[in-house]
């Protein structure tokens, strides 16, 4: 990667990864910056409790190759301590016609190209340390698209129904809550990608239910530009992407009283998240996501600590 793909904090530009295409090498180039990015050292050594094997990846230390599983399996095992035994973590992207804005290529990738980018990204460097992570997508439902594993070849499957993902429909989060409380049996890192629009805000309070059954959930509030600072002007006819409604209006005449309402839906979704104990990150999508992926990975570490 050239000096110019980077900000100055070292972050991938968000304007290189709308100019990349291929989500895998979106995710890749996201991950790689993300992983050098880690201050943080793993403890290895054989003061540590033998806790469970796992099958060899790229990346994993060749010194704890188990040669007598070798000679029994005829495949490559890796031995896993106690204080690296794995978490599960679920990536939850909203595909609902809403995140497909701005519908036309721009300067910057569209709120599910950004969303599903992150995911990837997370992905790979969970997956490089050994973790089960998995796929949940959703609109009006929810459908487990990949479950959390961590076994060869499970990145590139995750990867694949990322790419395949589009936006339709409307927005059900409060159901897709529900139906993860009910689901989720194994104690999950959840990350959600969504814009919480169409009552969003209002799901969130169904947070409260997964935490009961001791996941840890991140809230992702994927927004776009035009959404925050409403940069229109003159008369404009907005047409929403979710069912067939649209509305012709003065967007100079409303613009003040539209930031007010977005000042007040964004305090009050971190709010929600708050009360419930849900680590909230805005992610605009101009902006390098580096920093507030670092921040989920550094909860994630947290967490590897706290069960043990």
């Amino acid at each position: 990667m050239t000096a110019d793909a980077r900000t100055r904090s070292g972050e991938v530009d968000p304007q290189v990864l709308s100019d990349i295409g291929q989500l895998g090498l979106r995710a890749r180039m996201l991950a790689d910056s993300v992983f050098a990015g880690m201050h943080r050292s793993r403890h290895h050594g054989s003061s540590v409790e033998f806790a469970e094997h796992k099958e060899y990846a790229p990346g994993d230390n060749l010194r704890h190759l188990d040669w007598r599983a070798f000679a029994r399996f005829d495949r490559d095992y890796v031995k896993r301590f106690e204080d690296e035994a794995a978490l599960r973590a679920l990536c939850v992207v909203d595909c609902s016609g809403s995140m497909g804005y701005p519908p036309e290529p721009r300067e910057r990738l569209s709120k599910l190209d950004f969303s599903r980018t992150c995911a990837g990204a997370l992905a790979y460097v969970l997956a490089r340390q050994g973790d089960a992570v998995g796929l949940a997508t959703f609109a009006d439902r929810l459908e487990i698209a990949v479950p959390a594993r961590a076994r060869r070849g499970h990145l590139r499957e995750l990867l694949v129904h990322l790419e395949g993902l589009s936006p339709a429909g409307p927005s059900r989060l409060d159901a897709t809550l529900g139906a993860l409380a009910e689901g989720l049996r194994s104690r999950t890192v959840i990350t959600i990608f969504s814009d919480l629009l169409d009552g969003g805000i209002d799901a969130l309070a169904r947070v409260a239910s997964l935490q009961a059954r001791r996941h840890d959930v991140v809230l992702f509030h994927v927004l776009d530009p035009d959404e925050l600072e409403f940069p229109f002007e003159d008369t404009t006819t907005f047409v929403s992407m979710e069912d067939d409604r649209e509305v012709k209006i003065d967007a100079r005449a409303i613009r003040d009283a539209y930031l007010e309402e977005l000042r007040r839906f964004r305090e009050a979704a971190e709010a929600r998240c708050r009360g419930a104990r849900v680590e909230y990150h805005l992610l605009r999508t101009d902006e390098a996501p580096g920093r507030q992926l670092a921040d989920f990975l550094a909860v994630r570490t947290r967490m590897r600590a706290s069960a043990r």
